[in-house]
């Protein structure tokens, strides 16, 4: 089929695969700031229409790849951010695994949109992504990034770091817990994993005007905030905004992985030694050659982004 091409006065359709999940909602947010016309694929749309984003919505599964290229039809742009319901748990009897949704699952979409004749991909990976790597997360990024490189699109690719805001899952957790438990902080391990903590408007930003323009075309680009801090430091910033200090107590990885290994028995995605790893790794993005080709990546630092929405007290 042949490729469309997208012009000057011309409404782009852009698919968003995964854009009913943290990151996907604020990249629809930040397109539809833009006039994008938008797609969001989803395995519900009825129950995804709930979320009210300005957007339509289109049938779809990854792991199911037949229902791919229909609702590629039409698509100029395709942004690829799929992530399994529990991420980063695992449940490999439901499918919920980083090798059957990350790599096989944005095989099929790669393969969907060349159906298709969608112009341009921009896979949304991760920081670290290596398809020889030992963790499987890693390489299951590294392994889709390889099928878009490969696809014979236009493309880009974007590694963020730990992306936080008002409706993630991760950094609000230890929000949770500085709030919920009281005279200290339960962290996992000794706190030194190394992150580059980056809001997720600034991600959106970044991501919408490499999807709409063409500057980042064929670049993997790192995207992370401006410092680099350990786990520790993120907790003590969130303490200091929330004005809430306590000590930190580090409770050992062993002692960690040994719980995880009874809840791995039981019903449910509750945590992993897998996942363990998972939130206690480095995760520093070298975010200068995005810097350098986007003037507006300015990414902020986490205490003004976290004050930006956290109540004090």
């Amino acid at each position: 089929m042949p490729r469309r091409q997208s012009g000057a006065g011309v409404t782009p359709r852009i698919l968003v695969a995964g854009g009913t999940g943290f990151l996907g909602r604020a990249f629809v947010r930040g397109l539809a700031r833009r006039n994008a016309q938008i797609v969001v694929l989803t395995r519900n749309p009825g129950k995804a229409a709930g979320l009210g984003l300005p957007a339509e919505y289109i049938r779809g599964d990854v792991t199911r790849p037949g229902t791919l290229s229909p609702a590629m039809r039409g698509v100029d742009t395709a942004i690829l951010c799929v992530q399994f319901p529990g991420y980063p748990v695992e449940a490999p009897t439901r499918g919920r695994t980083f090798m059957e949704v990350d790599a096989r699952g944005t095989a099929a979409l790669v393969q969907a949109a060349l159906e298709a004749g969608v112009r341009k991909l921009v896979y949304v990976s991760g920081v670290g992504a290596d398809p020889h790597a030992g963790r499987k997360w890693y390489r299951a990024k590294g392994l889709a990034e390889a099928s878009v490189r490969e696809s014979g699109l236009a493309y880009a690719i974007v590694r963020p770091s730990w992306v936080y805001g008002p409706e993630d899952r991760s950094l609000n957790r230890f929000v949770s817990l500085v709030k919920g438990v009281p005279f200290f902080f339960p962290q996992l391990g000794g706190g030194t994993g190394r992150l580059t903590p980056l809001h997720i408007d600034d991600l959106a930003d970044l991501v919408c005007e490499i999807t709409l323009g063409s500057s980042g075309d064929g670049f993997t680009l790192e995207a992370g905030g401006p410092d680099v801090m350990t786990l520790d430091e993120v907790v003590r910033t969130a303490m200091r905004v929330l004005d809430r200090p306590k000590p930190i107590l580090h409770i050992p990885i062993g002692l960690v992985k040994l719980g995880a290994a009874v809840l791995e028995l039981l019903p449910g995605q509750l945590l992993s030694r897998a996942a363990v790893d998972f939130v206690t790794q480095d995760g520093v993005a070298d975010s200068r050659r995005a810097r350098n080709g986007f003037s507006g990546f300015r990414p902020r630092a986490l205490e003004p982004g976290l004050e930006a929405y956290l109540p004090r007290g």
